[in-house]
């Protein structure tokens, strides 16, 4: 049996309608029914914890078994202070674990499971929003039109998306359907992703050939070929050492003064303070930010990034729609019941 689907021993564990599963953050109506369906308790932050001593909120969160983290920080601190020594698994209902201690996971045997693909549609929705609208001027046209200010359409033309270079970093799922949607565009693909193999996007590609879709169209470069090439930066990377701060105040220097900046990847992949720098110097047309180094994102942390006409900040969107919220959760919570009820992991990734 492969790793990503195995039988594990859950040491003694209660089936799913005696355990008590434990919610970082609110999840789709759907999914929060399904939980309280399923398991004897679920307790919530900010929502059970409101109406607990802080004595009883400590021991309630230390019986847990099991995370559902849509959003939130098993960091090692948490798992050493916060979190159950009676927990066996933790499930993000979402693609990325960066937030998640790896050692500490590994230490106390709990198993960490994700859902490869889950949101990579709407993402790559979300990263094609922000392209558009920075490369059709949108909020700053919108900001200069409500305050009064007499615009001419002639005096304000704007780039355009169709036909140009869009370089895009990593290869993953959400890179795909990012690739894919820009198909009517004419753009051109340059592609960066050194841990992908040659085969991908190609007629060779397993995923390519099942899911019926032809090969994308693209050229493999390295990053400073994008750097200098692309019109649109995509960031699709994932955040690990070696991609901390992959754009920086050298990188953010070799683009051209036109081009723009998207990352709904992970904050952390772009050094924030350099590319205020870099804006303010015209060294870059726009960015478009979803993702920040440190989340939920607020005040000072979008520094002066958040006062730019031609940046546009979101609070990590990406995967905030109806249908992907729904899915997303409902999936997670079934993983923790059949972990529960069958001894049976999925996605496991630490």
């Amino acid at each position: 049996m492969s790793p990503n689907n195995e039988e594990f021993n859950t040491r003694g564990a209660s089936r799913a309608s005696e355990a008590t599963i434990y919610i970082t953050s609110p999840l789709h109506p759907t999914a929060q029914a399904l939980a309280e369906r399923t398991f004897a308790r679920v307790i919530q932050e900010g929502k059970d914890g409101q109406g607990f001593s802080r004595a009883e909120w400590y021991v309630t969160v230390h019986s847990s078994r099991s995370i559902v983290m849509r959003l939130g920080v098993a960091s090692a601190e948490n798992l050493q202070q916060r979190i159950s020594p009676r927990l066996r698994i933790i499930t993000r209902s979402g693609v990325g674990y960066d937030s998640i201690d790896p050692q500490g996971c590994r230490d106390r045997d709990i198993v960490v499971t994700n859902l490869p693909g889950a949101n990579a549609q709407a993402v790559a929705e979300l990263a094609l929003t922000l392209a558009l609208s920075l490369l059709r001027r949108v909020k700053e046209m919108d900001r200069r039109f409500i305050s009064g200010e007499g615009l001419r359409s002639i005096h304000y033309l704007a780039p355009g998306l169709t036909g140009k270079t869009v370089g895009i970093v990593g290869m993953g799922n959400t890179a795909r359907q990012f690739a894919l949607l820009l198909r009517p565009f004419g753009c051109k693909l340059l592609v960066h992703s050194p841990t992908s193999s040659a085969e991908r996007w190609t007629a060779e590609d397993p995923d390519i050939a099942n899911s019926g879709d032809a090969p994308i169209e693209h050229e493999r470069v390295d990053m400073e070929t994008i750097l200098e090439d692309a019109d649109v930066i995509s960031l699709h990377c994932p955040l690990t050492p070696r991609t901390k701060n992959l754009i920086g105040e050298k990188e953010l220097g070799m683009m051209k003064p036109t081009a723009v900046l998207v990352n709904t990847a992970r904050g952390g992949v772009v050094d924030e303070r350099a590319l205020e720098k870099a804006l303010q110097a015209g060294k870059l047309a726009g960015a478009g930010i979803d993702v920040w180094e440190i989340e939920p994102a607020r005040g000072e942390n979008l520094g002066g990034l958040g006062k730019m006409s031609n940046v546009i900040c979101l609070p990590h969107l990406g995967a905030s729609t109806e249908q992907v919220a729904e899915s997303s959760t409902v999936r997670a919570v079934e993983i923790l019941a059949n972990f529960f009820d069958r001894g049976e992991v999925v996605h496991r990734v630490i």
